[in-house]
């Protein structure tokens, strides 16, 4: 008690002391005003995101429609499956696309043309499907290149292009990358 005796008879004849004590006071009070608001305004928030999220959810929970999605999909998935390229091993899938990407480039009468066809590949993720890419690099004109092109879009079987690049030269260049996705022959 002794202590706090001296500070009491200070407080009490120190106008200016206490008056900085109830600006500290009013200092703390406010910042933990502010405080409570952030945290508050953050709830609020979060409490709308949530709201939110929960009534998309139940929207798409109250659709009748999922079995007439699910067919549509299978049905695409065959039609995607139909245009696969087949071969009954890597190699074999590797030796088809190098030919009939040759016989491709061979009636487009594309000149000077080197064609490289890398390794098949397993693709990521599906262990039922071989990605072969090919590179093909050769002297441009765009008579060519546009027939390439159409018969690579008008094959039945999917060829993706990756990548077109023209090189404007003294001796005009093109490289082409595309890839064929192929679906392993299961032995009956």
């Amino acid at each position: 008690m002794k202590l706090s005796e001296p500070l009491l008879t200070e407080l009490r004849k120190n106008t200016r002391l206490r008056l900085g004590l109830w600006i500290i006071a009013a200092i703390i009070i406010s910042y933990i005003i502010i405080l409570m608001n952030d945290y508050s305004t953050q709830l609020q928030q979060t409490y709308h995101d949530t709201l939110t999220r929960l009534n998309q959810l139940q929207s798409v929970a109250n659709q009748t429609n999922w079995v007439v999605r699910k067919d549509q999909i299978h049905q695409q998935l065959g039609q995607l499956k139909t245009r696969l390229w087949q071969a009954d091993t890597k190699g074999l899938a590797q030796a088809t696309f190098q030919k009939w990407l040759n016989a491709e480039v061979t009636k487009a009468n594309i000149e000077n043309a080197r064609l490289q066809v890398e390794s098949t590949l397993d693709v990521p993720q599906n262990t039922q499907l071989w990605q072969v890419t090919a590179k093909l690099d050769a002297i441009f004109s765009p008579e060519t290149v546009e027939s390439l092109l159409a018969a690579l879009t008008k094959n039945p079987q999917l060829v993706v292009t990756e990548r077109l690049q023209i090189y404007y030269q003294r001796n005009p260049r093109f490289t082409l990358i595309i890839t064929a996705y192929f679906q392993p022959l299961i032995a009956s």
